[in-house]
């Protein structure tokens, strides 16, 4: 008892019940109490304050879903919510953890597409007209590289981009998580020095971790990375690579401007390292015009494209590719076989045909008219809630909210899912003052009734903040 309340303080008798909850909800969170609380009657007569008061503190972590009572035996942690697989080490996002978050009636977590979005149809003509037309050889494996087919239609779309580039330097990849693991590997090794983006896409960060690189976090501003923070680490460190997303940054949202692109461009040449740019939401833009990859203004080959087609049009599918530099063709190869022989072929050729009738940019004019009726309303219900704050973004699916001061992201996140309404906490990507709303798997009637119960949660925090 005397190290667990050590720093307690009570600086308002008529309100102990208050201090009291928020320093035990701390200390949970922080896993200093990781199993049951001290009986109510033993904190009472240690701290010299009623029973009443503890029992009341204790009320309101239960209430928040931290604790749960179970008669004649105590009040102990919830552990189905702050164990280390669900909270500490968990990317609530990843497609993988969707049986955790299966029973969300509201589920602003899940960044997969809401299954009504996905385009059955064209994907059943194109693998049926493709087994017609080559019979036993769409079923054959077809090497590292990828299909000769796709990666020939790949280099036709990219032009539309503007992007110019050879069929040879277009890898065809399992996702774009594949890419960033190969591509580093290529680069780097053990301890050598990367930079990020802060916060930035958690797949790619636990990639480097596993990878033992050294990692220097970049801030995110409203018009992109830190450009003078940068400039700064240059100065100091030799890097092998920065990671970064240029258009609908992850969890952020923001775009990199056009004067810090180049002047990233111009340090990259300067200080010899590359630059990976994940391009995997820019198809999701709600603008007229779709937004210019980083790799367009790239005349040095020191940009590495990475772009992921799974997210929004076949997420069972796992297509992507990768624009490798010229002189990295023969390490990445390598890496590559190692890793895995091939994408499957069937998959590769109907994803080819799909892309050259035009099929894919259908479907997502329709994704971008739909996903942007729902941000709409998302706004519209978010600007009824005080003390938060946000950048509408010009494209993705999802929204980075600043809470208000003192606020926990984790505490919304368990109060929330008492009502079954999931959100991704902020302290995911190591900022506990902000959450991420997904809406790639919402339903518009479920906007109205899903961010009233997370303006309830929030007011409820601020109102115990005496």
């Amino acid at each position: 008892m005397n190290i667990l309340f050590k720093n307690f303080k009570v600086e308002n008798e008529n309100f102990i019940y208050i201090p009291l909850y928020i320093f035990l909800k701390d200390k949970i969170e922080k896993r200093e109490i990781s199993y049951k609380l001290p009986s109510i009657r033993k904190v009472a007569n240690f701290l010299n304050i009623s029973s009443n008061t503890v029992a009341k503190s204790y009320l309101e972590l239960e209430k928040i879903n931290y604790v749960k009572t179970i008669k004649g035996s105590g009040v102990f942690i919830n552990k189905n919510i702050f164990s280390e697989k669900n909270i500490s080490s968990l990317n609530l996002e990843n497609d993988d953890n969707f049986s955790i978050i299966k029973t969300l009636k509201i589920d602003f977590i899940n960044s997969t597409p809401n299954y009504s979005y996905l385009p059955v149809n064209d994907i059943k003509y194109a693998i049926n007209y493709i087994l017609d037309r080559d019979q036993e050889l769409a079923l054959i494996n077809e090497g590292p590289f990828g299909s000769f087919e796709l990666r020939e239609s790949i280099k036709n779309s990219l032009i539309n981009l503007e992007i110019m580039c050879n069929t040879e330097n277009i890898h065809i990849l399992s996702g774009a998580q594949q890419g960033i693991d190969l591509i580093s590997k290529t680069l780097g090794f053990s301890k050598a020095h990367i930079a990020i983006e802060n916060p930035t896409y958690l797949g790619a960060l636990k990639s480097f971790k596993n990878q033992d690189f050294i990692i220097h976090p970049i801030d995110v501003e409203n018009d992109g990375l830190n450009i003078s923070q940068l400039k700064q680490l240059l100065l100091e460190t030799k890097i092998k690579f920065i990671y970064l997303m240029a258009n609908f940054q992850t969890p952020t949202g923001v775009n990199i401007s056009q004067k810090k692109r180049l002047q990233l461009l111009e340090l990259s040449k300067e200080f010899d390292f590359y630059i990976i740019e994940d391009d995997s939401a820019s198809d999701l833009y709600y603008s007229d015009r779709a937004p210019i990859p980083l790799k367009v203004l790239d005349v040095d080959d020191r940009v590495i494209y990475i772009k992921s087609f799974s997210k929004i049009f076949m997420p069972g599918f796992r297509l992507g590719f990768i624009l490798v530099p010229q002189k990295l063709l023969t390490p990445f190869l390598n890496n590559k076989i190692l890793s895995d022989s091939s994408t499957s072929t069937l998959y590769q050729k109907s994803f080819a045909l799909l892309l050259e009738k035009g099929l894919i940019e259908k479907h997502m004019n329709l994704c971008r008219k739909n996903f942007k009726l729902i941000q709409d309303s998302i706004v519209e219900e978010l600007k009824k809630i005080p003390n938060i704050s946000f950048i509408i973004p010009s494209g993705g699916c999802s929204i980075w909210i600043k809470l208000p001061k003192n606020i926990s992201s984790l505490s919304v996140y368990n109060k929330l899912l008492i009502n079954n309404v999931g959100i991704v906490p902020g302290s995911n990507y190591g900022f506990d003052n902000f959450i991420k709303l997904n809406f790639s798997r919402i339903t518009k009637k479920d906007i109205t009734n899903g961010i009233s119960l997370l303006k309830e949660t929030i007011e409820f925090f601020i109102n115990l903040d005496i």
